[in-house]
């Protein structure tokens, strides 16, 4: 069982400095690194023109802005290419709202099926990209990693601007960074960003990007100064749902996204929350967290993600109904499977001997629900967890949390040949295995945990 223990009292200099608020509050304040008033009330007290950055201090802005301008000026087909959780989705739609705003018809969104394609850009979708004559990809929450995917594209004549905020991958022998040879990277965990928040989630990334592009348009594009405050919705869902931590930028677009949620005009997002008894104006972060992100998740953990994406762009009341309803029902369906697998799990780990790193899985998982589990697990167990599936796919693929004591990024690069691929933060990732490796893959960690670097 988790032991608690009552923090000591802050410092008097700090109670002074933060006399203008409760007591309560003040601990609060001093246990989040503010300790004078000026920071408590930027902190209490969100401010939009202040908070939000300017996007040009991102390493790669201009270039993708231009670049962008350039296609839409010469009509090339793009492809918004997004991630299949609540950040890709929601994202994706930040980017298909603002072409549909500058009536550009030349732009399709494509959500990879996690199962039958996976995480990231694939090489068969680039294949067919090119087919199709796609000269430019965005991609949404993906693909900081996917060195050679990028590098096919620029062989098939295909311009790739990345926009992630996933860690880039360090190389553990020359401790360089690999970037995709993309035409434009925007992720401000690079290094040498200069950008003066590096914890946003990936619909802000790409809000920053278009931002940026509402900064410097074309003269045809005539959009009302403010206009994209009405994307804060989906930034807004995205920040709360990926678990960002709300301080700075983060706490800016939750607090805005809130507030623009509570009036959004989204029909498929008004038909959720009637399906969900909750009332559209009195929305709050939990509601995001426990009730919008997991039916958004829900789409590609056992169904399939375009749902979730159509249901947020919708401007069809029918369709809406439709797509509320069926992603209120696999929902449901998600609840049981996992409560199953978690019972399973704790089953098997009852009679092993529990090590420093547990992996755990079995070929009847759904490899989308497996995280869930994971972050259960991890939590009672308070060890690294990897926990793997391959219902749907024929290869395994997995999901990983850390408690925080060490970074499952590091660990699994510390461990690499045991993997076919894997990527994510610092305590959350995902990863894919063969399936004649993954009964290795526990000792491969183990040994690798022996040399990671661990916090207390």
């Amino acid at each position: 069982m988790k032991k608690y223990t009552v923090r000591e009292k802050i410092p008097d200099s700090a109670d002074e400095a933060l006399r203008a608020y409760p007591p309560l509050v003040r601990s609060l304040l001093f246990y989040r690194d503010i300790a004078d008033e000026k920071k408590a009330r930027e902190y209490l007290l969100p401010d939009y023109e202040r908070d939000l950055h300017d996007p040009f201090l991102m390493l790669d802005m201009e270039k993708a802005v231009e670049r962008i301008k350039q296609a839409v000026q010469k009509n090339e087909k793009i492809i918004v290419y997004g991630d299949y959780d609540c950040d890709g989705i929601p994202g994706s739609v930040v980017l298909h709202d603002f072409f549909e705003k500058i009536q550009y018809p030349y732009f399709k969104n494509y959500i990879p099926h996690r199962y039958a394609e996976g995480y990231g850009l694939q090489m068969p979708a680039i294949e067919q990209f090119a087919k199709d004559g796609v000269t430019l990809v965005i991609t949404i929450d993906c693909a900081i990693t996917d060195v050679a995917e990028v590098a096919r594209a620029n062989e098939l004549g295909i311009d790739t601007i990345v926009t992630d905020h996933h860690l880039p991958i360090i190389d553990p022998v020359t401790g360089e960074e690999r970037l995709p040879p993309a035409f434009a990277v925007i992720n401000n965990k690079r290094r040498g960003e200069k950008y003066p928040f590096t914890m946003l989630c990936g619909a802000a990334t790409a809000f920053k990007l278009v931002q940026g592009l509402l900064l410097r348009p074309l003269p045809t594009w005539n959009i009302a100064s403010g206009w994209e405050k009405w994307l804060l919705d989906m930034v807004g869902t995205s920040t709360v749902a990926d678990m960002v931590p709300l301080y700075g930028e983060n706490r800016a677009l939750a607090h805005f996204g809130l507030k623009v949620l509570r009036k959004s005009p989204r029909l498929g997002l008004q038909e959720l929350l009637r399906k969900m008894n909750v009332a559209q104006h009195a929305l709050t972060e939990d509601d995001i967290g426990f009730s919008i992100a997991p039916r958004i998740n829900a789409a590609s953990r056992i169904a399939d993600p375009i749902d979730g994406f159509n249901l947020l762009s919708t401007r069809d009341a029918d369709s809406a109904i439709t797509l509320s309803t069926h992603l209120e029902s696999i929902n449901q369906r998600r609840k049981g499977l996992v409560a199953a697998m978690i019972k399973e799990a704790k089953g098997k780990l009852a009679e092993r001997t529990m090590r420093d790193v547990i992996v755990i899985g079995n070929t009847e998982w759904f490899p989308g629900l497996v995280g869930l589990a994971a972050n259960t697990l991890m939590e009672e167990m308070e060890r690294p967890v990897f926990v793997w599936g391959r219902r749907g796919t024929t290869v395994i693929k997995g999901s990983c949390r850390s408690p925080g004591n060490i970074n499952v990024v590091e660990l699994m690069t510390l461990a690499a040949d045991a993997f076919i691929d894997f990527g994510g933060h610092a305590v959350s990732g995902g990863f894919s295995v063969d399936n004649e490796r993954i009964h290795f893959l526990e000792n491969a960690l183990l040994t690798a945990y022996g040399r990671v670097e661990k916090k207390e």
